[in-house]
């Protein structure tokens, strides 16, 4: 199972967000690509307003821990992942996981104002209409 948990400092925070918010205001469709060879962890994203791909590699700053073992690429439509963005935005640590059927798991870590640790789950299947 392809796993990437990404670590996020105020500065390195603010680019995975801005990624996915960029994706979320100017695409229909996010694609998430995990490989154990380069790329490592790709998001692309495809709308009216054109394509984008941003790339993280495994040896990053912001990476904490990656595993993958094969290239898997998948799929998801921004409306359905909308939602999990509000809590991006206030986590300290993302971890992104798929599974063998493209089911992403985003689970992120969020303090509270008195320090204590919360953790919001957020699942979404694959897009199987789009090429």
């Amino acid at each position: 199972m392809p796993l990437s948990t990404q670590s996020q400092a105020d500065e390195e925070q603010y680019v995975f967000v801005a990624s996915l918010d960029n994706a979320r205001n100017l695409s229909n469709i996010l694609k998430i690509t995990m490989s154990p060879s380069q790329p490592y962890f790709r998001l692309s994203t495809f709308g009216n307003s054109g394509n984008a791909h941003y790339d993280y590699p495994k040896d990053s700053d912001m990476v904490e821990l990656f595993k993958c073992t094969k290239t898997q690429t998948n799929r998801y439509k921004m409306s359905l992942l909308k939602p999990s963005t509000k809590a991006l935005a206030l986590s300290c640590k993302v971890s992104v996981r798929t599974d063998s059927r493209g089911f992403l798991s985003l689970q992120y870590l969020v303090r509270n104002d008195d320090g204590q640790i919360c953790f919001v789950e957020y699942y979404c299947c694959p897009d199987e209409e789009v090429e």
